[in-house]
């Protein structure tokens, strides 16, 4: 169990978010294994870590309508979508969202910037 500091309890402010995107070269890993205290303690910010669909069952494409694909991306456009929704319920700031990476993870946030489903407008509806 965490117990935030007395400190943290009376900071009022709404934090900024980072959102880390765990590697594994889309086959294997898990955002627990990223110990975020370190950063979240020096950076004043809320560190949020997600999991996502792995493999064939995150990333088989069949190139029609069968299978689309793609499908750990839209995990973690949901993971945007959720953290946008509930994140003020954790001291948290929805309009200060920093998503990073690191392998796989920071591959995977080069696409969501591509793509359309994670603009902000997308995120709040």
């Amino acid at each position: 169990m965490n117990k935030p500091r007395d400190e943290d309890i009376r900071d009022r402010r709404k934090k900024p978010v980072m959102l880390f995107i765990h590697g594994g070269s889309y086959m294997e890993g898990a955002g627990n294994m990223f110990d975020a205290s370190v950063l979240a303690a020096y950076g004043n910010v809320i560190v949020v870590t997600m999991n996502y669909r792995l493999g064939v069952l995150g990333f088989l494409s069949t190139g029609d309508q069968s299978a689309k694909g793609n499908y750990g991306l839209l995990d973690q456009i949901q993971a945007l979508r959720w953290l946008n929704e509930n994140i003020g319920h954790f001291g948290g700031d929805p309009e200060r969202i920093t998503i990073f990476g690191s392998g796989a993870g920071a591959s995977c946030v080069n696409l969501l910037i591509l793509s359309h489903h994670s603009e902000g407008k997308d995120l709040s509806s």
